[in-house]
């Protein structure tokens, strides 16, 4: 896989997800992503290069950040058929094929799931806060730059990682999930959450110190009662709804 066609496919699976939809999920995403390497791949042959992209428009769906593991891997496994010749090996190398597919795309959305939008987009979300705190005293077009900081430090992570993975699943092929299991992927988690818990009651701490008396002491409670619902695995949208109305009552407070 040359930079070239690594960048060709790259630039393709950012547009994945414009094909989704109920029936078949990611398959047409999929296909338009991998469809320079079957060109490759599968020239000259052409019932099997038909037969390449019609495999790869049936269901599919993963985390799409870590769809770039199952693009490389897919690459790797096209590759390795297209060069036997047609009859029962092939068959017996795209079966594989399908059925590895099946298998990292539902292993690697739930770890997805967990690193990005459970870990990484909470801990830049609450550096952003912390940064729109500390410039609140600033002019208005200060504090954007917190939002700024949020979309380039999430985007920046996420891109190296999607770039980096497609190169991954096409070097490891059918050894994704034991190549997995060698990276601190759980510890990385915590220790992201943690740090964006730690950013969110800083800036928390910040902005009540920076309250009045009674505005502050609603605060703290709304702080105290998110911890104790979280803790207790409350649903997310019921500590949205909390938060809200403590949010309200505390303005009420404030304008009374």
């Amino acid at each position: 896989m040359t930079a070239g066609m690594q960048g060709r496919l790259f630039g393709r699976s950012l547009l994945m997800q414009a094909g989704w939809n109920f029936e078949r999920m990611q398959s047409l995403g999929l296909a338009f992503c991998l469809e320079p390497w079957l060109a490759r791949c599968w020239a000259g042959q052409n019932g099997a290069a038909r037969a390449a992209r019609l495999r790869h428009q049936e269901f599919f769906n993963t985390q799409p950040y870590m769809a770039s593991l199952v693009v490389g891997m897919v690459c790797a496994l096209e590759e390795e058929a297209a060069a036997v010749p047609a009859g029962e090996r092939r068959d017996q190398l795209v079966q594989r094929l399908k059925t590895l597919k099946t298998a990292a795309a539902s292993a690697l959305a739930g770890m997805g799931d967990a690193l990005f939008w459970g870990a990484l987009r909470p801990l830049c979300a609450g550096l952003a806060a912390a940064g729109a705190l500390v410039l609140w005293n600033r002019p208005v077009w200060a504090a954007v730059w917190a939002v700024g900081a949020y979309l380039v430090v999430y985007n920046a992570l996420a891109l190296a990682l999607r770039w980096r993975f497609l190169r991954l699943g096409y070097e490891w092929r059918d050894q994704i999930a034991a190549r997995l299991k060698e990276w601190p992927v759980q510890r990385v988690i915590r220790a992201l959450r943690l740090a964006g818990l730690i950013l969110v009651l800083a800036a928390a701490g910040a902005l009540l110190r920076a309250m009045p008396l009674a505005q502050g002491v609603i605060g703290l409670l709304a702080v105290t009662a998110a911890l104790l619902l979280r803790a207790a695995r409350v649903s997310a949208y019921r500590l949205y709804a909390a938060a809200v109305l403590v949010g309200s009552a505390a303005s009420w407070v404030g304008w009374r």
